[in-house]
């Protein structure tokens, strides 16, 4: 491995450094009012507030909760943070192990879900790649993350979720005890007017149900249950497609089963390009048991569960298509694999209209056409440029600008699950037209910490009236600017997507991942073929050292480094004679010399001086390494 010295000294701590290390010190110490008043000394969480307790759905809300604090992790979090990650997986799963699915078994069996739709479970399976991602070397993680993963591939004799003929999923709702058919049974699907008014009505062709008001009229919504029942039940949907992680995550682990992840997801995946091909180009959102695509539909290509109709259209389907192309991006080295996405944004935009001077695009479609047109979020159009690189793919992002809000000039706050929302900011940064976001992000950060902290500390709610969402509104991390800062990387897309990152740290003295402490780094530009990022050292009398991998899993490869270091001087050099007092000073004995230095590996190592820095320009071969989730001491 290669070793870089950084010796040049700063005369003033940079302010992003300073602001990193103290974001950090505060999410250690913001975890612990959590732990101590809203989860139990097992790991479970305080909801469901009464038993018995019977659903389909919660799990992946408690799983939420933690979603980032494996990810605080491995960006340099303490260790404890690890090992509450650890306890609060393992106490949720053993909580839902005991609550009634309504069908005769638990809502988790063999540690797993029983069988839910992927909006659900990849918002609550994240926490779980995040942990495997963080700690590869906890052993009942990786046979579980493989258990998993052989539930889509078949492995369980008890169970087939997958057609490997069709190339399909059986149900849009699937798990640990096969196609989840039973949860459409009649009376089980039923939702609550409420509910209705939120979303579009699943389907437009049902007598007497024209409008989201005729389902308060009797029976109305015990018909559009059975009609969800009959139509959805059976056969694949696209938003499946974000199970792909589930699979990539045991493929992370390595071992002699890799190739095997590696071919079902390639096919699950390219079976899904060659609908998309068939349908002239537009995404179909189901398939039916004989392949046919809207089998259950009426030839519709949409109206599947979770799909462009019901109910968050693109909303949903964006992130599980999305984080799929990664997946087999990084399998393959294949940028062909993000025109999946990329064309589904280049529909929605031709079928946009211009309001003011920003450009609103429909999420959803139905028998009347395209609908719900808005301001579309950044952020997938942020993973396909990250991982592209493409002026092509920089233009969409130009020309979906919300220019109503101008978020791309300023940090916003936004209220999210997930503590994020400032993708447009960020990349208005990389182009280098936002100098001041590296500080203001994490000034962001901070003050999103202490209003937690603050609210926990004046919380006075009955835990008897929490919902399945209590804890998440209680999450005091946020990793949002410490990813894009360190690692070069956008959040993971939230509904299953794995980590995409340029760069990854490693604390070489305490053999984990994550930056060293008193370390910040700071990554200035991006583009095809190179990186330039900052590291700095704040502490005044240890050395540091970090390895600096080339992505989240070591999928590129470095080329060369290109820096600046100081080099001592001979006294011929200097001019001076060995008394001269002036060859103890800097600047006289001491001069700074740029050099380059041949890595042609996936990671090398930068040993930091007390109070010095160093300004690295990478270059990178990227897509071209194995991902996986070894350390490099491994």
């Amino acid at each position: 491995m290669q070793k870089i010295t950084a010796n040049i000294p700063f005369v003033e701590p940079p302010e992003w450094a300073v602001l990193e290390r103290s974001l950090i010190d505060l999410m250690n110490e913001a975890v612990l009012p959590v732990m101590k008043k809203y989860v139990r000394e097992d790991g479970s969480v305080l909801w469901p507030t009464s038993e018995p307790f019977s659903s389909i759905d919660g799990l992946d809300d408690a799983y939420e909760s933690f979603f980032n604090w494996p990810v605080f992790y491995l960006l340099g979090g303490g260790d404890h943070i690890l090992e509450l990650s650890h306890k609060t997986f393992d106490g949720i799963t053993a909580q839902f192990s005991k609550y009634d699915s309504g069908h005769g078994h638990p809502m988790v069996v063999k540690e797993y879900e029983q069988g839910y739709d992927w909006m659900h479970q990849g918002e609550g399976y994240v926490f779980f790649y995040n942990l495997c991602m963080a700690d590869p070397g906890d052993q009942k993680n990786g046979e579980r993350a493989r258990r998993f993963a052989g539930f889509y591939l078949n492995e369980d004799p008890e169970i087939t979720n997958y057609d490997y003929e069709k190339k399909i999923l059986l149900s849009p709702h699937l798990g640990s005890m096969g196609p989840a058919y039973r949860n459409w049974e009649e009376g089980k699907r039923g939702y609550p007017y409420s509910f209705w008014k939120v979303y579009p009505l699943p389907f437009l062709d049902i007598d007497g149900i024209d409008t989201v008001e005729d389902l308060q009229k009797p029976g109305m919504e015990e018909k559009m249950a059975q009609a969800m029942a009959d139509r959805m039940a059976r056969g694949d949907v696209a938003v499946n497609l974000a199970s792909t992680s589930l699979v990539m995550n045991a493929y992370m682990f390595g071992g002699d089963a890799k190739q095997k992840y590696k071919s079902w997801i390639l096919e699950y995946v390219d079976a899904w390009i060659q609908r998309t091909h068939n349908n002239d180009g537009i995404l179909p959102d189901n398939v039916g048991h004989s392949g046919k695509v809207g089998e259950l539909m009426g030839g519709r290509w949409y109206g599947g569960n979770y799909g462009w109709t019901w109910p968050h259209g693109w909303g949903t389907l964006g992130d599980a298509v999305t984080c799929a192309a990664e997946n087999a991006l990084a399998l393959t080295g294949d940028r062909a694999y993000l025109d999946l996405p990329r064309s589904q944004i280049d529909l929605l935009m031709s079928q946009g209209e211009l309001k003011g001077e920003t450009w609103h695009i429909p999420e959803c479609y139905n028998d009347h056409g395209w609908f719900q047109f808005g301001p579309m979020r950044v952020d997938w159009m942020a993973h396909i440029w990250l991982a592209s690189m493409s002026e092509a793919d920089r233009d969409r992002i130009k020309k979906l600008r919300n220019n109503e809000t101008e978020n791309y000039k300023s940090v916003q706050s936004y209220y999210t699950k997930h503590n994020a929302g400032n993708d447009a900011a960020w990349i208005h940064y990389l182009e280098g037209n936002y100098k001041e976001y590296p500080v203001e992000i994490l000034r962001h950060n901070h003050a999103q910490v202490y209003q937690c902290i603050d609210f926990m500390r004046q919380d006075q709610q009955d835990p008897s009236t929490y919902g399945d969402w209590y804890l998440q509104v209680r999450n005091p991390i946020s990793v949002e600017g410490l990813l894009q800062l360190t690692m070069g990387a956008p959040l993971f897309l939230y509904n299953g997507g794995l980590l995409q990152a340029r760069l990854r740290y490693f604390d070489v003295d305490r053999q984990r991942p994550g930056l060293p402490k008193d370390v910040g780094a700071l990554v200035e530009s991006m583009s095809d073929d190179t990186i330039v990022v900052q590291l700095a050292n704040l502490s005044t009398i240890e050395k540091r050292e970090v390895i600096v991998q080339a992505g989240a899993f070591g999928e590129h490869i470095f080329k060369t480094a290109k820096g600046q270091r100081r080099r001592k001087l001979s006294e011929e050099e200097v001019g001076i004679t060995g008394s001269d007092p002036r060859r103890y000073l800097d600047g006289v004995s001491e001069q700074t010399e740029d050099f380059v230095v041949d890595i042609d590996d996936k990671v090398f190592s930068v040993d930091i001086e007390p109070g010095c820095f160093i300004r690295l320009e990478l270059g990178m071969d990227r897509f071209s390494g194995d991902p996986s989730y070894n350390f490099p001491w491994n």
